[in-house]
């Protein structure tokens, strides 16, 4: 085998010598391409606490590039990378790197850890600060205006987090969870379960007077209670004219609307679009963590009217 080998590559090196040069090049390049994709993962050998404690602080940074990283290829069958980021609004900049040096003061404590095949279950006791709390919400606000800030300003940010931290001025909120991961080629990942999700339909329609199209970008989206997602709608006004309209929101079935938290929404207000003019219309909502374990499913409707004849009640 040996000689064979030293054969071929001698045959290669003296008679073809641009084909030699073009197999060493396809196979440098092949090799890069293997680098660049094992490096969108995060270190296959992390234990299933490492890859939990990551994910929970890329999760509490908002930084969900990071944290689809560590999600498994499971929940991705009903949840796309796309879908996950539009629902899901990263900080951005300096906000993110304050969010990590908050993060990066979590402490998670391995309570029970069980192992079976490539299925792992593992408890953790979770202590981590409140980025809720008004003087570190504050900080995290004047971040939003980065390029606001001059350099000094960006430290002076960091630094005064850091000395809140460190006199013991931040809150800590202490509390358990469980992660399920399960084994994939590229180390253990984070399984969300999203199949057994809440289901929320969103459907959409224009009164016969409005000459508009207005529908959502996706067709239904998979929440769990709790969860704050963002979704959009698009609204085109089809005459030749500007219109004015408001939309009117309903949660389907009605008795389940107390579980559905609108938390921001285009129909508080009126909407005025050009003629052929084209807008993106956001929504974000919660389904309430009360809600009951046999509620599986929502629809959230609207419908779009002139806003002269918006019906009131």
């Amino acid at each position: 085998m040996f000689k064979l080998t030293t054969r071929l590559l001698d045959y290669q090196t003296k008679d073809h010598p641009t084909k030699l040069w073009k197999w060493l090049l396809a196979g440098l390049l092949v090799g890069l391409s293997l680098t660049i994709a094992f490096a969108r993962f995060s270190n296959p050998f992390l234990s299933p606490s490492q890859v939990a404690l990551a994910y929970a602080r890329a999760v509490y940074s908002r930084d969900y590039d990071r944290a689809w990283e560590f999600i498994s290829a499971e929940d991705a069958q009903y949840k796309s990378r796309e879908q996950y980021l539009s629902q899901n609004v990263s900080y951005l900049g300096l906000q993110q790197e304050l969010a990590y040096t908050l993060a990066g003061w979590i402490q998670f404590e391995e309570v029970n850890l069980q192992i079976d095949g490539v299925h792992a279950v593992v408890t953790v006791r979770v202590k981590a600060p409140n980025g809720n709390q008004p003087e570190v919400y504050e900080i995290l606000q004047s971040a939003r205006r980065e390029t606001e800030l001059a350099a000094e300003e960006h430290e002076a940010l960091i630094e005064r987090l850091e000395a809140i931290y460190a006199a013991g001025q931040i809150e800590i909120l202490e509390g358990g969870h469980t992660f399920d991961l399960v084994r994939e080629w590229s180390g253990w990942r984070i399984r969300m379960g999203l199949g057994e999700a809440i289901l929320v339909r969103l459907t959409a329609e224009v009164s016969p007077d409005l000459p508009w199209d207005f529908y959502p970008l996706q067709p239904d989206v998979r929440a769990f209670p709790g969860e704050a997602l963002k979704v959009t709608y698009r609204a085109v006004n089809r005459s030749d004219r500007a219109i004015t309209a408001k939309g009117k929101h309903f949660i389907l079935p009605e008795e389940h609307e107390k579980y559905f938290t609108t938390l921001q929404c285009f129909c508080f207000i009126q909407q005025t679009l050009k003629p052929g003019e084209a807008q993106d219309m956001t929504l974000v909502f919660r389904i309430d963590y009360d809600v009951p374990a046999n509620v599986r499913e929502f629809e959230n409707h609207y419908i779009f009217y002139p806003i002269e004849s918006f019906p009131e009640d």
